[in-house]
């Protein structure tokens, strides 16, 4: 059986793979929530009519379609910022436990200086990541969608483009599979950051609670494939005390983690992505690749040059929370 240490660390990289799958099912609930406010944006505008081209008429228009993005906007922002709290409660168990594990093992006994839900979430919200905090992100990302829709429909009215056009240049061509439009620009920043914001959660709640429960030093583990940035590869593996830690997300979309070290285990460095799943069981390489591309991987047919799971896998919250349970029992703790 793997040391103390190594445990904690393999547990904590599945625990990684399951929350990119939290994610997916996440930006699948965002993509919907903007899907169905950009559907009452066309449907206003192919009701415009050239009474509406100038002057105080387009006026009111865009009032309509600012009011219907207002409506939209504010939906998404509760229902994300609801989920992102839940799962910084989640992410605050999840830390506390490996804690537990870690100085349990280590004959220190169990930690239970563990900070509230409470605690941890006002800690999530009052951090900033890339230089502004997280409601500053969702804010601004809500405003640049919605003037890009206005600022076309405004644009095309004035140059006398006809309706249809403008709606095709917003929603994008049937032929390219609606990717070429201003509506996928939205989505893909939409995605960009909650992706983001997942990971700060998850690192925001793991330093209260590394902090609340007496951890001094942590180590800075990324994923390590074609996507790694120069930034993640350069900072994996290396350990920092909490006080000065380069805490994820260092960049957008940054997938990076973060294991505690618990005085009295000997640290084990991080491998790539590659060689960590090699040690583990086949049911784990399964579950991750998927049970067909796992066994074309350990046959040498496929390299893996992407972290990812298998195609369309996605987690709710309460499915990520019984992947942690299985974790805690594994660990021997309740």
């Amino acid at each position: 059986m793997a040391d103390p240490a190594e445990r904690i660390l393999n547990e904590s990289v599945k625990h990684r793979i399951a929350l990119g799958r939290y994610s997916n099912a996440t930006v699948r609930k965002v993509l919907a929530l903007l899907n169905r406010t950009e559907a009452s944006v066309i449907a206003r505008l192919a009701l415009a009519t050239d009474n509406e081209r100038s002057g105080a008429q387009l006026e009111r228009l865009l009032e309509e379609i600012r009011a219907l993005q207002d409506d939209g906007g504010l939906v998404l922002r509760s229902r994300l910022e609801g989920d992102l709290n839940a799962l910084a409660d989640a992410e605050r168990l999840f830390a506390s436990r490996m804690v537990q594990f870690g100085t349990r093992e280590a004959g220190l006994g169990l930690a239970t200086n563990i900070p509230t839900t409470g605690q941890v979430v006002a800690a999530v919200n009052s951090r900033p990541f890339q230089g502004r905090f997280l409601r500053e992100w969702l804010a601004d990302a809500e405003a640049g969608a919605a003037r890009r829709v206005r600022d076309t429909i405004r644009q095309g009215f004035v140059e006398g483009r006809g309706v249809s056009d403008m709606v095709r240049t917003i929603r994008g061509t049937r032929a390219n599979g609606y990717r070429d439009g201003i509506l996928e620009i939205n989505r893909r920043g939409a995605e960009a950051l909650v992706r983001t914001a997942i990971t700060h959660t998850s690192a925001a709640a793991s330093k209260a609670t590394y902090e609340a429960m007496g951890v001094e030093e942590a180590t800075y583990v990324a994923v390590l494939d074609s996507r790694t940035t120069i930034i993640c590869a350069g900072l994996n593996g290396k350990t920092f005390p909490l006080a000065k830690f380069p805490w994820p997300p260092r960049h957008v979309n940054c997938r990076s983690t973060v294991v505690p070290q618990v005085p009295g285990l000997e640290p084990v460095e991080p491998q790539s992505f590659d060689a960590w799943l090699r040690r583990q069981p086949v049911e784990v390489q399964d579950d991750v690749l998927g049970v067909t591309r796992a066994r074309l991987w350990r046959a040498g047919e496929i390299e893996l040059d992407r972290f990812t799971d298998s195609a369309g896998n996605v987690l709710t919250l309460e499915e990520l929370q019984r992947r942690d349970a299985g974790a805690f029992e594994r660990l021997g703790l309740d």
